[in-house]
């Protein structure tokens, strides 16, 4: 497992997760060395080998579905008090794991969510990651966190409050067709976002291949562009 390790660290810093996803077809434990380096978030690695467990997944999907859940499992049990560790990237994780097809893994997407309640607020900005990951291929199991999104667009964190606005605009056209949400649920979020227009809060987020700073403020235009 070495060298594969060197490998992948190696197609990491290149931003080669093809050649990741690949070499998970051949080797599903790839894929537990993908989880081990995606707990740093704060560097280039942690969040590279994060999306590279999305592109592995999809790898996996067909062949190893039992193998893909028992992970979530484990990551589900890593923010328990009783796992005695802290699964810092976990909701991430399992956002990249479920988008490979999120319908078969529709049961985790509750208790993903419910992360977002807990003491830890460190995670809060994990669990709208995952909810957009899932939204992105099946917004219909991510509309109905109303709470989460109303929430994320008044949280004290502005990284947070970035993520609940992409959140909002990967769910607002299917909320709107829908009826899940109700008009009054749309003002509310049309509210919140222009509430947000003149925040000077900064994020610093990993975007396309590399880290940038965010501004709520300029983040809350584009979204309200989207909905009005």
């Amino acid at each position: 497992m070495i060298d594969t390790k060197n490998i992948i660290l190696r197609s990491i810093e290149a931003n080669d997760l093809r050649r990741i996803a690949a070499l998970a077809r051949e080797d599903r434990k790839v894929l537990s060395c993908l989880v081990r380096l995606a707990y740093d978030k704060d560097t280039l690695v942690g969040w590279r080998a994060i999306q590279a467990i999305g592109q592995a997944s999809c790898e996996l999907i067909a062949t190893d579905l039992d193998y893909l859940r028992e992970t979530c499992r484990k990551l589900i049990w890593s923010l328990s008090d009783e796992s005695g560790g802290i699964g810092w990237s976990a909701p991430e994780i399992i956002g990249e794991i479920a988008s490979a097809d999120p319908k078969r893994f529709k049961d985790f997407i509750p208790l993903i969510a419910s992360v977002y309640e807990i003491e830890e607020d460190v995670f809060r900005g994990g669990v709208l990651y995952a909810l957009g990951r899932i939204a992105r291929s099946a917004p219909e199991l991510a509309v109905s966190y109303q709470k989460i999104v109303i929430a994320s667009l008044v949280d004290r964190d502005p990284l947070v409050k970035v993520r609940g606005l992409e959140l909002v605009g990967l769910l607002w056209s299917y909320g709107k067709r829908s009826a899940v949400w109700s008009r009054e649920y749309e003002d509310r979020i049309i509210t919140a976002v222009q509430n947000l227009a003149m925040d000077k809060g900064e994020a610093w987020i990993y975007r396309g291949d590399c880290f940038t700073s965010v501004l709520v403020g300029e983040e809350a235009t584009i979204c309200i562009n989207k909905l009005i």
